[in-house]
């Protein structure tokens, strides 16, 4: 059994494009995350198809909830909706978990509150208590805060971070904070934490925290740090086997990812093969040399591919939709949103 840990589903549109990919990748199961709401615009928060989703394949999509950040952004210091009471309806809608995009850095700065702050202290206190997953996106690559370090993908996108941007350095403190704080979340750290080129800090993190996993959606920097220390990584791999979690991030970019991405990921953890990137506009057309395949043991894949997020999320499928309620909130969701097309394909 496969599960994609990391996918992403902004449009209906994308639907029959997201399915494709999943069984060219051989993922039954899936979670699809969605990306908290920080822009003014309703139509960009993405609840709305995550809930349409897990309507249409109870037994296929898991969906892990974004939260409406309203009234914080800036500094602002009271949600519209209290964040537990939003958290509170993702769990009865028979939603999965929690995505945070809190600690990407351009969001961090939007919303203007550190990772550490007070505000957040009673989500992360209701978070340890229940342990409703979270998946939590936490800075970046350190080349992302210089325009001439950059990936060239990027670059093209405009997505690099101006001086006042919260640096590295200080997302790095107030997340470890965080950490220090609330040792015991049921947590997911996506794109390996950004330490794929540092084996040792990632060990120690896990060792210190027994209740973190990292997933492995590229970041295609990952896999190639890992082809350059290939023994370690394979060691590290074998020796953290039940703490990390196979994911793809297909769908990212409104569904630019190449329909090989997840084949990729699959051929670097089941193969020893040397391979070329595929062609995907988030990995090219930057020089990518060759990936060499860990070909790590099949008891060691059977945990990443499924075992370990099962453990995460505390079953082996999605947890059951309460229709009514999820129906109620698409239809409030409807009701916010300001484009037609938007409003009448929520309310199908």
């Amino acid at each position: 059994m496969i599960v994609d840990g990391h996918v992403h589903f902004y449009s209906v549109k994308h639907y029959c494009r997201l399915m494709s990919d999943m069984r060219r990748t051989e993922a039954r199961q899936f979670c699809v995350l969605v990306l908290d709401q920080v822009d003014p615009n309703p139509d960009t928060f993405a609840l709305a198809e995550g809930i349409w989703l897990k309507l249409h394949h109870p037994n296929e999509a898991f969906v892990f909830g974004g939260l409406d950040y309203t009234g914080l952004m800036g500094g602002g210091q009271a949600p519209l909706v209290p964040l537990v009471e939003q958290l509170n309806l993702l769990r009865a809608m028979g939603l999965d978990g929690f995505k945070s995009y809190s600690g990407k850095p351009n969001v961090r700065q939007k919303i203007g509150h550190a990772l550490d702050s007070p505000v957040f202290t009673p989500m992360m206190n209701w978070l340890e208590a229940t342990r409703f997953p979270l998946l939590w996106h936490v800075n970046d690559p350190p080349e992302f805060w210089d325009k001439n370090t950059v990936p060239i993908w990027a670059k093209e996108k405009g997505w690099w971070y101006e001086a006042d941007t919260p640096s590295h350095a200080q997302i790095d403190r107030e997340i470890r904070a965080v950490f220090a704080r609330h040792p015991n979340l049921n947590l997911i750290l996506p794109h390996f934490f950004f330490l794929s080129d540092r084996l040792d800090e990632a060990a120690k993190l896990l060792e210190t925290y027994p209740g973190f996993c990292l997933d492995l959606a590229p970041g295609v920097e990952m896999l190639h740090n890992f082809t350059k220390n290939w023994p370690a990584a394979r060691d590290f791999f074998i020796a953290f086997a039940d703490r990390i979690i196979f994911g793809t991030d297909i769908g990212l970019c409104d569904h630019c990812s190449s329909p090989d991405r997840g084949v990729m990921v699959r051929k670097f953890l089941e193969t020893d093969d040397v391979f070329p990137v595929p062609d995907d506009p988030a990995m090219t057309p930057d020089e990518r040399p060759d990936l060499h395949g860990l070909g790590l043991p099949p008891t060691v894949t059977k945990q990443i591919f499924s075992e370990n997020f099962y453990r995460i999320v505390g079953r082996r499928g999605p947890r059951p939709i309460q229709e009514d309620l999820a129906r109620r909130t698409l239809q409030s969701l409807a009701e916010q949103a300001r484009s037609d097309d938007r409003r009448q394909m929520l309310q199908s």
